[in-house]
């Protein structure tokens, strides 16, 4: 059986990919994806982290991440500083251009979200939240478990 024909995991995937889309297409004039305004948010909540911080907060590998903080250096959306702990290390800051991104990014996620549950009771919107991270909880212990089956 092909695993979209599970309700849940196709429902799960296209709200997923639904998602992913929206919030690329409202942020494409700024230059960013999808990943890139995840790390944005990230450091506007966490001044002064590492990229290993950011890699793993959006799950992308070294490589990516390192693509990615360079990018928004370009931008002009993040600036590096020395670590004053460990020289080699380069924390990461959000510029002011930075930190306007995320109050708009923070619109756009407001508008998506306001959309999901436009039509759901009080009632409805606290059980889907709660369902959905059980859901989520459930993932991550599968794939903790999974990870110490194969590690």
């Amino acid at each position: 059986m092909h695993c979209y024909h599970n309700p849940i995991t196709r429902l799960v995937a296209t709200l997923s990919r639904r998602t992913h889309m929206y919030f690329e297409r409202q942020l494409r004039a700024q230059g960013l994806s999808f990943t890139q305004t995840r790390m944005l948010s990230f450091l506007a909540e966490h001044p002064g982290s590492r990229q290993e911080d950011l890699r793993a907060y959006v799950d992308i590998d070294k490589g990516g991440a390192a693509h990615a903080v360079r990018r928004l250096v370009e931008l002009g959306y993040v600036q590096r500083r020395p670590d004053p702990a460990d020289g080699r290390v380069r924390l990461l800051d959000l510029t002011a251009s930075g930190r306007t991104v995320v109050a708009e990014f923070q619109e756009v996620v407001r508008t998506w979200n306001d959309a999901l549950i436009a039509d759901l009771s009080a009632e409805e919107q606290t059980l889907a939240e709660r369902l959905l991270q059980r859901m989520a909880d459930n993932a991550t212990a599968l794939l903790d478990e999974d990870c110490k089956v194969i590690g």
